[in-house]
C-alpha cells in the first residue's frame, strides 16, 4: 500500500511539473530576454542625451565618457560604439559574434550603438533554468514527503486491520478497535467485529450442540455395550457369541469415529500417523460386509499379504475402506475385490467392482462434496470425507478407472515382519449358522473379541509369489490426481 500511494503521488508531482513547468520555463526565458532587451534600450538612452549634452556644449566626445556607463554595469559586460563625423568612440571588451545588439541616432548626428555578448545572454538564461529545475525538484521533494505521510498514515491502519482479521479468524481478539481517523477503515473494522463476533456464537453453539450430540449417542452406545458384553458373556451358542462379538467391535469402532469427530475441530493440530497392519483392517472389514453382500447375491473378495504395514491411523483408515466397499455394494455390481499391491516404500488398497462403472462427467467431480449420482439417494459426503481421511495420514485417495470403477488408497509403507512370505491371498469368513435359519453370515470361527491381531485367513485361493509391488498397476494410475466423488 505504501509503494502504491508513494508511486501514484510521485507520477502526479512530475506530470504536473511537466505540463505546467515546460510552458512556465519557455515563458521565463522570454522573459529574461525581454528584461535584457529593455535594459540595452536604458543604457543606449542614457548614452545618447549624454552624447547630446556633450556636443551641445561645444564639447568633444571621448572614450572616457562612454566607459562610465560600461562601468555602471555590474552584472553586464557591455559594449558601446559612437561614430560622430567620421570619428569613432568606443568602451567596454570587444563583443564578439552574435552579440546582442541595439542601436540609435541622435539629434547631433551621431550614431549610437550597444551590445551585449551573447556569453551574458546565455549566463542570464542558464540562471532561469536552475531556478526553474530547483523549483521542480522542491515541488517533486514535497510530493515525496506528503507522500510517504499519507501512505502511512492509510497503511497503518490497513496493517492493525489485517491483524485485526486475522485475531478474529483465530478467536483471539476481544478488544475494541481503536478509531483510525480514516472512517472507511473504521467503518470495515467494526463490520468486522461484528461479524467475528457473530461466527463466535455460532461455534459456540456449535460445539454445544457437539457435545450434546456426543454425550447422547455415548450413553446408547454404552447401554449397548454392555447388554452385548452380557449376551456374550452367558450365551452358550457359538453362533450367537460370535454375533456379539462383531456386534461389539463395530460399536467400539462406531465410539471412536464418534469421538474422533467430536474432538476434530477442537484439536489445533493434525493426527500423528502410526503402524497399522492391514490385515487386521480388511479382516475386521471382510467380517462385517460381508454377510451384506451375500444378502445381495453378491462376492465380496480380499486379497492382502500376510504382512502389510503402513503408516496411518487405524480408525480413519478403516473408516475410508469401509466407504469404498459400501460405495461399491450400493452404486456396483458383481465381485468387489479388495486387492493390497505394496512395494518397500508405497502400498496401495485397491478397491473395484464389476458394474457398470462412473459416468465421465461424475467421474470429474467424484470426490467434492454433495456429488452424487443421479439415482444415489447419499448426501455426497463419504469420499469427500474418505479423501480428507487419506490426506491427514499422508496418504491418497484417487479413481483410477471409471470403468469398472476402481479406486485405491495410496499409503506410505512400514517397516513389517520380513520373516513371513509377501504373497497375497484370499480372507475368507464364516462361522457356524444358526439353528433354523438361513446361514446369512457364513463366518467360520474366530478367537474372542480382544484377538484381532491374530486372525488369520482360513484358507488362500490365489496366491502369488514375489514382491507385490506397482509395475502391474496400469501406467498413469498412481499419478492420475482429478477432484472426484463417489457417494
Amino acid at each position: 500500500m505504501r509503494q502504491r500511494v508513494l508511486q501514484a503521488t510521485v507520477i502526479t508531482v512530475l506530470l504536473a511539473v511537466l505540463m505546467l513547468g515546460i510552458p512556465l520555463g519557455y515563458s521565463w526565458l522570454k522573459l529574461v530576454e525581454q528584461n535584457l532587451s529593455n535594459q540595452e534600450n536604458s543604457i543606449l538612452d542614457k548614452v545618447r542625451v549624454a552624447t547630446e549634452t556633450r556636443l551641445q556644449e561645444d564639447g568633444e566626445l571621448d572614450d572616457a565618457l562612454l566607459q562610465r556607463f560600461v562601468d555602471e554595469q555590474s552584472d553586464l559586460n557591455i559594449a558601446i560604439t559612437v561614430v560622430h563625423e567620421g570619428k569613432t568612440y568606443t568602451a567596454g571588451d570587444p563583443p564578439g559574434d552574435d552579440a546582442m545588439k541595439k542601436n540609435t541616432n541622435g539629434a547631433s548626428g551621431q550614431s549610437i550603438s550597444v551590445y551585449i555578448p551573447q556569453s551574458d545572454v546565455r549566463a542570464h538564461t542558464a540562471s532561469a533554468w536552475v531556478l526553474m529545475t530547483v523549483a521542480g525538484l522542491a515541488a517533486l521533494s514535497i510530493g515525496i514527503s506528503v507522500a510517504l505521510w499519507q501512505a502511512q498514515r492509510i497503511s497503518m491502519p490497513l496493517a492493525r486491520l489485517s491483524r485485526r482479521a486475522e485475531e478474529i479468524g483465530s478467536g483471539r481478539s476481544r478488544g475494541p478497535w481503536d478509531p483510525s481517523g480514516i472512517s472507511e477503515i473504521d467503518d470495515v473494522a467494526e463490520e468486522l467485529a461484528r461479524s467475528g463476533a457473530m461466527l463466535n456464537e455460532r461455534l459456540e453453539a456449535e460445539s454445544r450442540l457437539a457435545s450434546d450430540a456426543s454425550h447422547q449417542l455415548r450413553t446408547p452406545l454404552t447401554a449397548l455395550s454392555m447388554r452385548l458384553d452380557e449376551i456374550l458373556a452367558v450365551s452358550s451358542e457359538e453362533w450367537v457369541r460370535e454375533e456379539a462379538r462383531i456386534s461389539l467391535e463395530q460399536i467400539d469402532r462406531l465410539t471412536e469415529v464418534v469421538h474422533d469427530l467430536i474432538n476434530a475441530p477442537r484439536s489445533s493440530q493434525r493426527r500423528t500417523p502410526g503402524v497399522v497392519e492391514l490385515r487386521s483392517v480388511l479382516t475386521q472389514q471382510s467380517e462385517e460386509w460381508s454377510p451384506a453382500y451375500r444378502r445381495a447375491g453378491r462376492e465380496l473378495r480380499v486379497l492382502v499379504p500376510r504382512t502389510a504395514a503402513v503408516w496411518g491411523s487405524t480408525g480413519p483408515l478403516t473408516q475410508v475402506v469401509a466407504t469404498l466397499i459400501e460405495n461399491a455394494l450400493a452404486h456396483g455390481g458383481g465381485r468387489t475385490t479388495v486387492k493390497v499391491r505394496r512395494n518397500d516404500h508405497s502400498t496401495v488398497v485397491e478397491v473395484t467392482d464389476e458394474g457398470g462403472g462412473i459416468d465421465a462427467e461424475l467421474g470429474a467431480r467424484i470426490f467434492e462434496r454433495s456429488v452424487s449420482g443421479r439415482s444415489s439417494s447419499g448426501t455426497g459426503v463419504g469420499l469427500a470425507l474418505a479423501r480428507t481421511l487419506v490426506e491427514d495420514d499422508g496418504g491418497r485417495l484417487e479413481l483410477l478407472t471409471e470403468s469398472p470403477a476402481t479406486f485405491g488408497v495410496f499409503l506410505i509403507s512400514a517397516p513389517g515382519d520380513d520373516g513371513e512370505d509377501d504373497h497375497s491371498e484370499e480372507l475368507h469368513s464364516g462361522r457356524p449358522s444358526r439353528p433354523g435359519r438361513e446361514n446369512r453370515s457364513g463366518r467360520s470361527g474366530r478367537p474372542a473379541r480382544g484377538g484381532r491381531a491374530d486372525m488369520m485367513a482360513s484358507g488362500v485361493t490365489g496366491a502369488r509369489t514375489g514382491r507385490d509391488d506397482f509395475d502391474s498397476l496400469p501406467q498413469g494410475s498412481v499419478v492420475r490426481r482429478r477432484p472426484r466423488t463417489r457417494d
